[in-house]
């Protein structure tokens, strides 16, 4: 049972799920009509194909000599304690999971048209994901299926209605969720050009990948103070500011990769962590004052 919890790399999940609940918390702040059930409904749906997508992309990567024992891919493979023919059995049952769950979440919003269109799109993009990811467009297809897409399919999920108000949570999250990407694609460009596949940093270089990083890092603060001035979200979302001191050591990190190509090793992890933090102060915050303002 570890074996397969691991292998789903549940550490990533909450770059996933966050996109999910930031939205529908940030639409109940501005007085939308949230059901809170098909919220967490949803939340688990994303976090089901989110695993598929984790065993379907080692399964591959190790399979085309993108993963082997010199890189960081799935170490359950690399040391052999899961097969190949285990991961991608573990990769049909949680995409035949996921798909259950989309159907019977479609039945509950009444067979939604604009629902089914979106989670359309999601799963096409999903499908394609490893020849995406060969190509260099791997950013493009993170920030669609855990930023865009999910943003607009938890309002019609969890209000009723697709509502373009959705998008102002987009930059509160995304932007961290890309730079988990941007960090591993940017430690494997060594490995990745030698498995013959592209990816957004090698294309750009080193220098204008840190940058990319730096701002990735940076813009969802940015915009927590814009959506707090125009009242979006309460004043005490500021708070999402003390995660900066995390920002700043993950960027520490990646400016001392240019003289020590090991300084990034983990930059993914930590740049996942910062998503948990600056997300989850987001969250908390704007809950408690809606709650507050509801008691009083």
């Amino acid at each position: 049972m570890k074996k397969i919890f691991l292998a789903m790399r549940p550490w990533s999940f909450v770059v996933s799920f966050v996109s999910v609940l930031i939205t529908a918390v940030g639409l109940a702040y501005m007085d939308y009509p949230v059901n809170w059930w098909m919220t967490f409904w949803a939340g688990i749906g994303i976090i089901l194909f989110h695993a598929a997508g984790n065993t379907f992309s080692d399964y591959f990567d190790y399979k085309h000599g993108v993963d082997a024992e010199d890189t960081y891919g799935q170490v359950l493979l690399n040391t052999k304690q899961m097969t190949l023919t285990e991961m991608l059995h573990l990769a049909y049952v949680l995409i035949a999971l996921a798909f259950l769950n989309a159907v019977a979440l479609w039945w509950a919003t009444d067979w939604n048209i604009q629902l089914l269109l979106i989670g359309g799109v999601g799963a096409v993009i999903a499908l394609a994901y490893a020849w995406l990811k060969f190509h260099a467009l791997g950013d493009l297809a993170i920030f669609a299926n855990f930023g865009l897409l999910p943003a607009l399919g938890t309002s019609i999920v969890a209000t009723g209605m697709l509502t373009w108000d959705s998008l102002w949570f987009l930059l509160l999250f995304i932007p961290i969720t890309n730079a988990v990407l941007h960090a591993n694609n940017t430690r494997d460009t060594f490995t990745d050009s030698r498995a013959h596949i592209k990816t957004m940093p090698m294309l750009l270089g080193k220098r204008i990948s840190q940058i990319i990083y730096y701002i990735e890092v940076f813009l969802p603060s940015i915009w927590t103070i814009v959506c707090v001035c125009v009242g979006v979200l309460p004043p005490y979302a500021l708070l999402v500011l003390i995660s900066l001191k995390m920002v700043i050591n993950n960027c520490r990190d990646m400016k001392r990769y240019s003289e020590d190509n090991h300084a990034i090793d983990h930059l993914d992890e930590k740049t996942a962590q910062l998503q948990t933090i600056s997300s989850g102060l987001i969250i908390l915050t704007t809950a408690i004052t809606m709650l507050v303002e509801k008691l009083f």
